[in-house]
């Protein structure tokens, strides 16, 4: 049985990704919720620059702390996580000991993509991310077993 896991420069730079890729969502609720909180507040919030100013300084700090600790925590989580593989199948371990077992003879599907390789069952899947180390030997692996 073989592991493979995330290097902490790995973990980081998939923390890193997914965090940019959420960044506009989250801007746009912000905008959204002071939206909401002009028209609650019959204008003040647009009507006084001040208001204006603060509001959006005090969102910037708490989405920039938010942030640095989401992608500590979430790198830090990441490195927890391992990937095993054996003969018959492939397990995914979570660091909160969650886990997901996959036998090679009930693949229904697998699929490469941008993001790493996902495998499915009828029931499961798994996603092993391409930022993981040694991400082709364990793509290549798999993909000859599931053949």
């Amino acid at each position: 049985m073989k592991e493979y896991r995330f290097s902490e420069e790995n973990a980081k730079k998939m923390m890193k990704t997914r965090t940019i890729s959420r960044i506009p969502t989250i801007l746009i609720a912000i905008v959204f919720g002071l939206y909401i909180a002009n028209l609650r507040g019959q204008g003040e919030v647009f009507g006084n620059s001040l208001v204006l100013v603060l509001t959006l300084s005090i969102s910037l700090v708490a989405l920039s702390i938010g942030i640095f600790i989401g992608m500590k925590k979430g790198a830090e989580a990441l490195k927890h996580n391992v990937y095993r593989i054996s003969d018959t199948g492939i397990e995914r371990k979570t660091s909160i000991g969650k886990s997901i077992n996959i036998d090679f003879d009930k693949v229904e599907s697998y699929k490469s993509m941008k993001k790493g390789l996902l495998i499915k069952t009828k029931n499961q899947k798994i996603l092993i991310p391409t930022e993981l180390d040694n991400y082709t030997d364990l793509s290549s692996l798999i993909l000859e077993k599931v053949k």
